[in-house]
């Protein structure tokens, strides 16, 4: 066996239609589908790369959030969207800017109604 690609990130949410503005409007992801299942609902998204999907779980109050992001999005003029995000009044956490031996960094986290943690990351590659 060889892993190919990413297939889905799953994300446990409380109430899918208090967070699906926030997966649509303030992320900016596009709506796939939204199924129902023999034990709840579940929203997929798509990216532009059509390879990977996002799908939302609802499962009811007994949602933990996520307080460490376990993946990140990458974003274009993330600076950008931070002010633009602050202004809005989205929980956001603080940005960090850091280097490896490939790429120089920006990212921060954001919050979605559940207080899942999810990072925000954009990347110029080191010549």
């Amino acid at each position: 066996m060889k892993v190919q690609d990413l297939g889905t990130v799953f994300i446990r949410v409380s109430n899918l239609d208090r967070a699906l503005p926030f997966y649509s409007d303030v992320l900016g992801l596009q709506l796939r589908n939204i199924e129902q299942w023999d034990d709840g609902r579940g929203a997929n998204y798509i990216f532009p790369n059509q390879s990977t999907l996002l799908t939302l779980i609802e499962v009811g109050e007994s949602c933990e959030p996520l307080k460490h992001p376990i993946f990140n999005l990458y974003c274009n003029s993330i600076l950008e969207a931070y002010e633009e995000l602050n202004n809005k009044g989205i929980v956001l956490g603080p940005i960090n800017k850091w280097a490896s031996d490939w790429n120089d960094h920006i990212d921060f986290d954001i919050y979605d109604p559940d207080g899942n943690a999810i990072n925000l990351i954009e990347w110029t590659h080191r010549k």
